[in-house]
């Protein structure tokens, strides 16, 4: 066993990737879409991003904090008929989380310090279904109807 930091960090993640697929065999279906870990976003104040030539500048968010924000993981389930995203948002209140999809860009944003972006294949936008169960948000599109040529 190494004591190298990118070792340990593949063992942890081994070990809680067999402790989550053991809880859901416990809890019924192993198919059912899930997502666990975060990435944690730290942003220094006193740097700036220089935008590109001819591009507007990006606008500020509205909360800074020397803490940073969250960043959940976000997992992507297609089928021919569906597109699933899951993501895993623990302690946090349904009234709090807020979706948008915006260019194939579904964007999640919950509890104020927690956003993730998630690029999806094209949907229908008018089919979206979300469900907030466990601490896991669950967003479902319909690829919609093939279009028949004759």
């Amino acid at each position: 066993m190494s004591d190298s930091p990118a070792d340990i960090f593949q063992q942890l993640n081994e070990l809680m990737k067999r402790l989550m697929e053991q809880g859901l065999k416990e809890q019924g279906d192993p198919n059912r879409p899930f997502a666990y870990g975060f990435k944690i976003v730290i942003h220094d104040g006193s740097t700036t991003e220089t935008p590109v030539e001819g591009t507007e500048p990006a606008a500020e968010p509205e909360v800074t904090s020397s803490e940073g924000t969250i960043e959940p993981i976000a997992e992507m389930y297609t089928t021919d008929d569906d597109v699933t995203v899951a993501v895993d948002l623990p302690g946090i209140e349904k009234e709090s989380i807020h979706l948008s999809l915006i260019n194939g860009t579904l964007t999640i944003i919950a509890g104020g310090n927690q956003l993730t972006s998630v690029e999806i294949p094209t949907v229908d936008a008018d089919s979206m279904q979300s469900n907030y169960k466990h601490g896991v948000l669950e967003v479902k599109f319909s690829r919609g109807k093939p279009i028949r040529i004759d």
